[in-house]
């Protein structure tokens, strides 16, 4: 299961240490692109700047989405997860498929 955390501290997370190459487009919700050695790995909606706590189906599909299972997001959000070690893990996948 996932923690309950803020969108702003999901926000925050997925920008200082994912640092996906953020599209903004019509919708209200910015779209982050993460590639890996100049490949299009995944995309992940950017939850907007709010203090109100995401809703569970939201934080799975962000989850989800980052290719994260729910304990790995939890990691990524309260910090034992980097990002160096995020982008490991993506790679790491990316090699066996």
């Amino acid at each position: 299961m996932i923690n309950n955390y803020s969108e702003k501290e999901i926000r925050n997370r997925i920008i200082s240490k994912v640092n996906p190459v953020i599209k903004k487009g019509r919708s209200k919700h910015d779209k982050g692109k993460i590639y890996i050695d100049e490949k299009h790995i995944t995309t992940v909606k950017i939850p907007n700047d709010h203090s109100k706590i995401m809703k569970q189906s939201k934080s799975q599909y962000i989850a989800s989405s980052l290719k994260l299972s729910h304990e790995e997001f939890n990691d990524l959000i309260d910090c034992p997860l980097t990002g160096s070690r995020y982008y490991e893990k993506l790679k790491d996948e990316f090699k066996q498929n």
